[in-house]
């Protein structure tokens, strides 16, 4: 059980923020189970993301053993996630969300079991948009139910995915505004959590140097990112984004740690 309190309070952290070190603990237990719901719908989105994502990368090989490892894991995560809210919401809107968000995915199954072509890379991209979407809006009246202080969504995974998945579709020929526009509003919203991170009154010695880690290496790399019009270092780019991944949820073992300690 410490386990899956342990997960489910990193989750937490991930998706909506530090701020929910506090926001929990102001929570019925009622409320609780409605906060695990709306933090399905919203990592159902970093799933679907890295799916796009990791469809580009295999098919342009690059970082091919990685991408197709992780498609698969977030294959099935992606299908417990929306199994859960299928089995646990009963809203009628939400039941409707999900249909849709079903629909749309199997068009993205089917379209993965072909031959790569940049006509499928955009046609998923659009379908993931598209199931992020639904995705949100399930979050968004799940979130309605909840009484009390609800942790605000952040979403540092989702703006990861986002980074690396524009980046590889400019490198694939994907080159229109848009890929542009949302590759540097997913930069500019991870600068922001970046800065929320090291600027969290609640940190840690160890959080405040892993903290400070991150906002080291975020100097660095995201001018790789705001580069994308160059569109020549999509292995560079996916190794950073994975690396920064894994130090966001490393941050918050260390925030859940020094929570329990006692």
């Amino acid at each position: 059980m410490k386990r899956v309190a342990k997960i489910v309070f990193i989750s937490l952290i991930v998706l909506f923020g530090a701020n929910a070190l506090q926001a929990e603990s102001n929570l019925d237990n009622k409320s609780r189970n409605m906060v695990e719901l709306m933090r399905l719908a919203m990592s159902s989105r970093v799933m679907i993301q890295n799916i796009a994502k990791d469809y580009l990368y295999i098919g342009n090989n690059v970082a091919t053993s990685r991408a197709e490892k992780e498609l698969q894991s977030s294959e099935m995560k992606f299908n417990s996630k929306i199994k859960q809210l299928n089995i646990s919401m009963n809203d009628p809107k939400v039941k409707n969300l999900l249909l849709f968000i079903e629909s749309n995915y199997d068009d993205i199954k089917e379209l993965l079991k072909g031959k790569y072509s940049l006509d499928n890379a955009q046609e998923i991209i659009d379908l993931a948009e598209a199931i992020s979407e639904g995705s949100l809006s399930i979050a968004g009246k799940i979130k309605i139910k909840i009484k009390g202080k609800v942790p605000v969504f952040k979403g540092q995974r989702y703006h990861t995915a986002q980074v690396a998945k524009y980046y590889m579709a400019y490198k694939a020929g994907i080159k229109d505004k848009n890929t542009i526009l949302n590759m540097n509003s997913s930069v500019k919203q991870l600068a922001k959590l970046i800065d929320d991170v090291k600027n969290y009154q609640g940190n840690s010695p160890e959080m405040n140097q892993l903290a400070n880690k991150i906002d080291k290496q975020w100097k660095i790399v995201h001018k790789f990112y705001l580069d994308i019009e160059d569109g020549d270092l999509p292995l560079i780019v996916y190794d950073t984004t994975s690396k920064l991944e894994k130090q966001f949820i490393k941050y918050v073992n260390l925030a859940y740690d020094m929570k329990h300690k006692k």
